[in-house]
């Protein structure tokens, strides 16, 4: 693991479990005493880590860094909920037949079980309790899970012990969700496991897909796992602002506006 990925992945592990002894975080990540303090001498010059008395404790929820923690799933279910149901539909008309899809685990991308194509056959992989159990009655769908510990902060399975498992799957879409996009910070979550499963498929994906609703636009959380510039298609609802939109089209990203329900190709 690179030092910014074991940072980053500190920083996770801190987060949530709040407090941390030396010790811990020791065998958590395998390192000698030394390296751990350059590691934490990092996280606390940012401030989302204090040091306390054998450890430290988190510091990721003052105003300024409340961004990145985070939110319990029913919680953020709650959010934008209309918004959320119509980018999920106009993510799954992009399904075709004899795809083989991913669905990332978040809110956005649980609203496409209600959409899930049923008169053509297509393989499903996903981590997405929601998910799963739409797809799980339908007989035309191959449905393929990964992950062994489930999450219910999250409602998704995380924890693969061999990530060589996605060199095996031709993943045709991926439909990936985030915590936060930003033109220079790219694709971010809060979860360090899900990052793992997350920045995998984006590395394998031939296409991927972000389905993501308004709040998100300028966010920056705790981990990136892709450039935004990578992204074929977006599918968001309302509008996108200007910048955004620039961006997109000079990287040829396709735009959907689940609102309009028009698709705004790149020239």
């Amino acid at each position: 693991m690179l030092r910014k990925e074991r940072i980053d992945a500190m920083q996770a592990y801190i987060s949530d479990v709040k407090t941390a002894s030396m010790k811990e975080l020791e065998d958590k990540f395998d390192i000698a005493p030394s390296t751990l303090r350059r590691d934490l001498a990092s996280l606390i010059a940012a401030g989302t880590v204090k040091k306390v008395y054998g450890g430290v404790t988190d510091n990721t929820t003052t105003p300024s860094t409340k961004g990145n923690a985070l939110t319990v799933y029913s919680e953020r279910q709650l959010a934008a909920p209309n918004e959320k149901r119509q980018i999920g539909r106009a993510a799954a008309q992009l399904i075709e037949p004899e795809d083989l899809i991913f669905i990332d685990s978040g809110t956005t991308t649980a609203e496409m079980g209600g959409f899930l194509p049923t008169d053509f056959p297509f393989t499903l992989v996903t981590n997405n309790l929601q998910i799963i159990n739409q797809a799980a009655p339908l007989a035309n769908i191959k449905l393929v899970i990964i992950g062994m510990n489930f999450d219910r902060r999250t409602q998704s399975f995380t924890g693969i012990d061999d990530m060589n498992i996605f060199s095996r799957f031709n993943i045709g879409k991926a439909f990936m969700a985030a915590t936060g996009i930003s033109l220079t910070r790219g694709l971010s979550n809060s979860e360090y496991n899900e990052y793992l499963i997350k920045a995998e498929i984006f590395k394998k994906a031939h296409r991927k897909i972000l389905l993501i609703d308004q709040s998100k636009f300028g966010r920056v959380s705790l981990l990136t796992y892709g450039a935004l510039q990578d992204i074929d298609a977006i599918v968001t609802y309302g509008n996108v602002d200007a910048k955004y939109c620039d961006f997109l089209t000079e990287n040829n990203v396709q735009l959907i506006n689940a609102k309009t329900q028009q698709a705004v190709s790149p020239s």
